[in-house]
């Protein structure tokens, strides 16, 4: 296959928006909806649908998915 674009995990981290990568980052240390939104200065409700959406384009289907593909990808400490 020529020119293929080979799907890595990096490739679906690029996928996300910057706040979206900012609150993954945040979940991905442990940190609670509340504390998230407390530290980004948002509400829960966006923090949930910002959470919703990470899962869809990582393909996460609750918490420790997302982290473990934070960990893969060499973007959770």
């Amino acid at each position: 296959m020529t020119g293929a674009v080979e799907i890595t995990i990096e490739n679906w981290l690029q996928g996300l928006t910057p706040r979206e990568y900012q609150v993954a980052l945040m979940v991905s240390r442990g940190l609670s909806n509340k504390e998230v939104a407390r530290g980004l200065g948002i509400s829960d409700g966006t923090v949930k649908l910002h959470v919703h959406n990470i899962f869809q384009k990582l393909g996460a289907r609750n918490r420790y998915g997302l982290i473990q593909r934070m960990v893969s990808s060499g973007s959770a400490e």
